[in-house]
């Protein structure tokens, strides 16, 4: 009876305490989230990894010492804190005390390597150049001189020195990027070669470490408990599942079509999708969140290679009949008629280019349009100029507003101009081929720089406008170092693709993310598919 006494007491000290502290045994604690990915990894190795996917899982699974918000501004993340010297030319960081999920510290040295690992005379990453910047590295790539004689050196376990040979504003935005991340020189040595290709050969420091890499089905991603910042990560982890929306064998064999990513969320076997204008509206409704984007622009252009529109007068002739404002009332709510061909969420110095770099270029000029077009004329092949094709992506209202475009091109040329509405994916690979006279197509950013997207204008891009001059402004963006000198040469650039009608921007998209109810946290960037789960909550 005494001991019956005794246990009865004890339950009921333990009720009331669950009672009066139900977050300590009994609160409400986050799911797992299931996310889709678009192809099986091939390589998680930070310095040489360049797809989409697999910097998206490096960045979640490492961590490098300061990290860029969806929003541009750059924040510490492994470094405790840092100095820039008065000239610009030494970046001094300290590291926070922080462990390899082995628990191995984290240390100035395994950046050292990193970066040393970058400059490797016999493989060297892709991203050195990125780096230039940094002391001895012109001498290492085109002069042969040592590895070591980079200007990135460890004081102490704690603290790192970058030693510039120029001064590079962008340095730190740069520093965000997954190649800059640490290497453990001792684990990637046992690798013996395979380091980043499997579970076992990849070392996190992040707050998830791969427990499971299957790329026929998927990866999991788990709750790092050495990561130093662990308490803040509430997933317990994170699935990525493996093109679930191809059919497998089995299914092609049953005739089965599998689910989009999209209705998986609505039915419940995912939590993150991508979505159109309608479908996110449609989630809404059935209690799902979303997120937008304006990552994409649809801009006009012309195939220089195909008669008429080979002949420069001509082409500009079409372009300059382009009136946006007839097209304001025609798009649908999540487009926007813009001007530029850079997308509003691109940064250059973690502010809007758009909104900081002003370029006014009116491009709308029909007199000038018909006296180009009188002039091309004679020299014109009329069957070809009959028979002209704008090829469109079939969606959304695209279709419908292109036939202003026709009818503005009959209005000042008295030039027909058939529509052809096709899939995105056809209408990408027609224009790839380089099969169509003109089409409207989508220009995304998958670096947070407009230099991605000027640059393929240039000679040798797939949109070569054939300008030596445009190519020299172009160089001199790339080679501009500081913020007066760069913002001045993109704006010149981007400038003289509208004065020579290279492309006529039409209208920016707004693209949505939509999360299955109980899902929060989650932090989408504008380019380059980046999604970050650290601050993720799940609750299902």
């Amino acid at each position: 009876m005494k001991l019956f006494y005794h246990i009865k007491k004890a339950l009921c000290f333990l009720l009331c305490f669950g009672l009066l502290f139900p977050l300590a045994g009994c609160g409400k604690s986050s799911a797992l989230l299931r996310y889709d990915i678009s192809a099986a990894p091939q390589n998680l190795d930070p310095q040489f990894a360049t797809g989409a996917v697999e910097q998206m899982i490096i960045q979640n699974i490492c961590e490098g010492l300061v990290r860029q918000l969806p929003n541009g501004e750059i924040v510490p993340a492994l470094a405790e804190s840092y100095a820039i010297s008065e000239s610009g030319l030494q970046y001094t960081f300290i590291l926070k005390e922080a462990q390899w999920e082995n628990g191995a510290p984290v240390t100035a040295e395994d950046f050292v390597f990193a970066f040393q690992r970058m400059f490797n005379s016999v493989s060297r990453s892709p991203y050195a150049e990125q780096y230039a910047s940094i002391s001895g590295a012109r001498q290492i790539m085109e002069a042969g001189a040592a590895a070591s004689s980079l200007g990135v050196s460890a004081k102490d376990s704690r603290t790192l020195v970058f030693t510039l040979a120029q001064e590079d504003p962008s340095f730190l935005e740069q520093l965000c990027h997954t190649a800059a991340m640490p290497c453990n020189r001792e684990f990637f040595e046992e690798s013996r070669g395979k380091y980043g290709t499997t579970a076992k050969m990849t070392l996190a420091n992040g707050p998830f470490y791969i427990r499971l890499w299957d790329n026929q089905s998927y990866l999991y991603l788990k709750r790092s408990a050495s990561y130093y910042d662990a308490q803040a990560v509430e997933l317990p982890g994170v699935y990525l599942y493996i093109r679930r929306d191809v059919p497998t064998a089995q299914q092609e064999e049953a005739g089965e079509v599998p689910l989009t990513i999209y209705e998986r969320v609505l039915d419940g076997s995912a939590d993150i999708a991508p979505a159109n204008y309608q479908q996110a509206m449609a989630a809404q409704a059935q209690g799902c969140t979303y997120q937008r984007q304006s990552n994409t622009v649809w801009a006009l252009v012309a195939n220089s290679n195909n008669q008429p529109l080979a002949a420069e007068n001509m082409r500009k002739a079409f372009f300059h009949c382009v009136n946006r404002e007839e097209l304001e009332g025609y798009l649908q709510e999540n487009m926007t008629i813009t001007d530029r061909l850079i997308s509003p969420e691109v940064m250059q110095f973690t502010q809007s280019y758009t909104e900081s770099v002003p370029v006014s270029v009116n491009s709308y000029a029909p007199e000038q349009a018909q006296a180009e077009y009188e002039t091309a004329l004679p020299q014109a092949n009329r069957s070809a100029l009959e028979s002209l094709e704008l090829l469109v992506p079939n969606e959304a209202n695209i279709p419908f507003m292109s036939g202003m475009l026709q009818q503005m091109w009959e209005r000042t040329l008295s030039s027909f101009v058939n529509i052809i509405a096709l899939p995105r994916e056809e209408l990408e690979s027609r224009v790839a081929a380089g099969e169509f006279d003109m089409a409207i197509v989508p220009f995304s950013s998958t670096q947070n720089t407009p230099l991605e997207v000027l640059g393929q204008f240039t000679s040798s891009g797939q949109w070569n406008s054939r300008s030596p001059e445009y190519d020299a402004l172009f160089h001199a963006a790339q080679e501009a170092k500081t913020k007066q000198t760069l913002l001045p040469a993109l704006a010149q650039a981007e400038a003289f693709l509208y004065r020579d009608c290279a492309v006529v921007p039409l209208f920016y998209e707004t693209t949505y993310t939509i999360f299955s109810p109980g899902v929060d946290g989650v932090e989408l960037y504008p380019y380059n598919g980046l999604v970050y789960f650290k601050n993720a909550r799940c609750y299902r």
